[in-house]
């Protein structure tokens, strides 16, 4: 069910994009002549990615590039001790995003690509993930993909956010698109103080503003040793880092004068995007300075005076053995990059005049000493040659740059604690595991935990018929199943009404994703996190054929249960199980969790009163307010039906207010 329509904005922007889908493809394989990266896994930004039980319900990062991730480091580190690792994504639009991710954590946390900005894409990517709460790094903004997440009640956070006054002007430009998302943020941690300025006066509820700190400030010193690198021991070395369109010549222009002044000084050039090692490579040619490629395994001899340094996620370490670093993307018109991961190794820095992306980091910096605007290369390269003169100069504002850093530390527990305010009361370490397996003609979904191993054998019902359970409608027949450890509850999907005559268990679709014992499945997983009281699921399966497939679940038994109809097949109920009912079902609302099926055959009773609601085939979470009632009256009518029908049933109408009661949390 839609939230509400797509404004004319939104309209007009998803024609604009929809008509942008293919230059983009082909900009991205194009792209990848450069760097082959760019044409893995295309169909992801299409929406397509690999549909893994295990990520389904759990936490979705957004981070675009190499400084996203590397800024989202302290944090995810800070997620995965609440978040097990199974239930964290992280999406990134470039491919040397997703190889620091996977240089930092490997396959630990899983990596997608983001899908392009359409409503296509954006919905089979949701689809497919479900995540419960999307995590934005710094400025990645993206309207459909945030229009698709509020239909679906998905929170967003955005985190590390950075705004400048120029893009906050360009976003006030295009309030009819952007205006919804600013009061859809649940939270917005800002990195610094001006940006929360600018987001409030874009319309962010002032009580979802929290000023966190950078999360950079919170990196931790590169592991590495700076005896790791025995050739660059002893060295004046000048580190140029995230490099940009000529910067590299500039640069290479004015080295020999240092060089003369520091004879061995090594000018290390990191440029910030891969596609361009080469054409870096071809100008350090044509300078005539002796060079080496780090990605060839070429180390410097003592007459070499630039160090390429080709590869990903090393920039740390080359900031570790540096005398002096100079940031780049500010002598040309880009507007800087972070200096905090050079500071934090406790490395003066040096940068130009355009840092307007990180304005009041570099004016701080300034003020503390630890590093200096130069207005050209000839200047930097004269700056760091003045300093590396002076020791006792060079250790004091590399002194200042570390403590600098470690006074602005604790964003991210900042940032953290934010965060658990969005996804509280949800219990992320109870987002059970889950794995797939395929024999043959079957897609199998199961919890490890619950069960070892799921055989198709699990699936069949008992043939004593001392295990069938009772059911409301007769439709979907459960049978009780003996489980690793404990019992569990057998269903299988079958089909009522009119399309029983044509199938009666047979359901179009071969995606898992159309399968209703999947989504039961998944749905379950997360209504445990959110500590709701539903069976769990310990297995879904989907056995496909020519036409179609059908359907199976099982869940975990609860114990020493029996329904509403049965408990009043045999006697009244005191009002506080009536409260209790109510209550169980508030706590569902709450959570915006529709029961298309709400009647009582589906309320449970334990021996200690508490209530469960159980069998949540084509449920899910739903918008919106008036279902609610409309829940409640076809429990109502569900009891009166039952009333009817069977005989005793000691239904009163009049505990129908104790129900109520509970609902409403008056007992």
């Amino acid at each position: 069910m839609a939230l509400n329509k797509a404004s004319l904005a939104q309209r007009g922007y998803r024609l604009l994009l929809r008509g942008l889908t293919l230059p983009l493809l082909g900009w991205l394989w194009l792209r990848g002549r450069k760097d082959t990266g760019y044409r893995e896994r295309l169909r992801e930004r299409l929406g397509f990615i690999r549909i893994e039980p295990a990520s389904m319900g759990g936490l979705w990062i957004h981070a675009a590039s190499v400084g996203e991730v590397q800024a989202a480091r302290p944090l995810i580190a800070a997620l995965r001790e609440t978040w097990p690792d199974h239930a964290i994504t992280v999406s990134t639009q470039s491919p040397t995003g997703a190889r620091t991710l996977r240089s930092h954590w490997g396959d630990d946390i899983r990596h997608v690509f983001a899908p392009i900005d359409t409503p296509g894409a954006t919905r089979r990517f949701l689809d497919r993930l479900q995540p419960s709460l999307l995590v934005l790094i710094e400025r990645e903004i993206w309207p459909e993909m945030l229009w698709q997440c509020r239909q679906r009640l998905t929170p967003v956070a955005l985190v590390n956010a950075r705004l400048s006054a120029d893009s906050a002007q360009f976003y006030q430009r295009w309030r009819a698109l952007m205006a919804p998302v600013w009061s859809q943020m649940a939270v917005v941690a800002a990195a610094d103080a001006p940006s929360v300025e600018h987001y409030a006066a874009l319309g962010v509820p002032a009580d979802r503003l929290v000023l966190t700190g950078n999360l950079k400030f919170d990196q931790r010193d590169t592991p590495e040793s700076p005896d790791r690198l025995p050739w660059l021991a002893g060295r004046p070395i000048v580190v140029a880092g995230s490099t940009h369109d000529g910067e590299e010549a500039a640069l290479l222009l004015a080295w020999p004068e240092l060089a003369r002044q520091h004879p061995g000084a090594l000018l290390i050039l990191v440029p910030r995007h891969p596609e361009r090692f080469d054409e870096v490579a071809e100008q350090i040619t044509a300078s005539g300075l002796s060079f080496v490629r780090r990605s060839r395994g070429e180390t410097p001899a003592a007459g070499t005076a630039v160090l390429l340094a080709d590869t990903m996620g090393e920039l740390g370490t080359w900031y570790l053995h540096a005398s002096v670093c100079f940031i780049g993307g500010s002598l040309v018109p880009i507007g800087g990059h972070n200096a905090l991961e050079a500071m934090a190794c406790a490395r003066p820095v040096l940068f130009g005049p355009h840092t307007h992306h990180f304005q009041e980091l570099y004016q701080d910096v300034e003020a503390c000493g630890a590093g200096e605007r130069v207005d050209s290369a000839r200047l930097m390269l004269h700056t760091a040659a003045q300093w590396m003169r002076d020791k006792v100069l060079l250790q004091r504002k590399g002194q200042q740059a570390r403590d600098f850093v470690l006074r602005q530390q604790g964003s991210s527990q900042r940032s953290l604690q934010a965060l658990r305010q969005v996804w509280a009361p949800m219990r992320p370490e109870r987002l059970a595991p889950a794995r797939a397996s395929t024999p043959a003609g079957q897609t199998i979904w199961f919890d490890p935990t619950q069960v070892v191993e799921a055989l198709p054998a699990l699936f069949t019902p008992p043939l004593d018929d001392s295990a069938a359970l009772a059911t409301g409608s007769g439709r979907g027949q459960a049978h009780r199943v003996a489980l690793d450890h404990g019992e569990g509850v057998l269903r299988h999907y079958r089909r009522g009404g009119l399309m029983a005559r044509l199938s009666s268990d047979r359901y179009l679709g071969r995606s898992p994703l159309a399968s209703r014992s999947m989504n039961e499945f998944t749905l379950l997983r997360r209504l445990r996190a959110w500590d709701l009281p539903v069976p769990a699921p310990v297995a879904a399966r989907q056995v496909c054929g020519l036409i179609g497939h059908t359907a199976d679940i099982v869940v975990a038994m609860i114990p020493q249960t029996r329904n509403v109809a049965q408990a009043l097949s045999e006697g009244p109920l005191p009002a506080t199980d009536w409260i209790a009912l109510g209550s169980a079902i508030r706590q569902l609302h709450d959570r915006q969790v529709f029961h298309s099926d709400l009647n009582c055959h589906n309320l449970l009773l334990d021996a200690q009163g508490r209530a469960w609601i159980v069998d949540f085939d084509k449920c899910g979470v739903r918008p919106g307010e008036a279902w609610k009632q409309e829940n409640l009256e076809r429990l109502r009518r569900s009891l009166r039906k039952e009333q009817g029908r069977r005989h005793p049933f000691h239904w009163d109408e009049a505990r129908w207010d104790d129900l109520l009661k509970g609902y409403a949390g008056e007992a």
